[in-house]
């Protein structure tokens, strides 16, 4: 199994696509949509930057927390 990146909508797996649709398709299947014309293999993601968005903590590179102050 393999991901596809519709080209065109037609059905895939059964099931009714639309163009820019990511599936996952048997190799056989993908392969005959792909002579067609229909999908091509879909891109691998890279994994998004996560950044540190922790806030007081001792790895933490952001400014220290302030508090409200105590009203009297």
């Amino acid at each position: 199994m393999a991901n596809y990146l519709i080209l065109k909508s037609c059905v895939a797996g059964g099931v009714g696509r639309n163009a820019g649709e990511i599936v996952e398709l048997s190799e056989q299947e993908g392969k005959s949509l792909s002579a067609m014309g229909r999908v091509q293999v879909a891109p691998e993601r890279a994994a998004p930057a996560v950044a540190d968005r922790s806030v007081g903590l001792q790895v933490s590179d952001a400014p220290k927390v302030s508090k409200r102050a105590k009203k009297e």
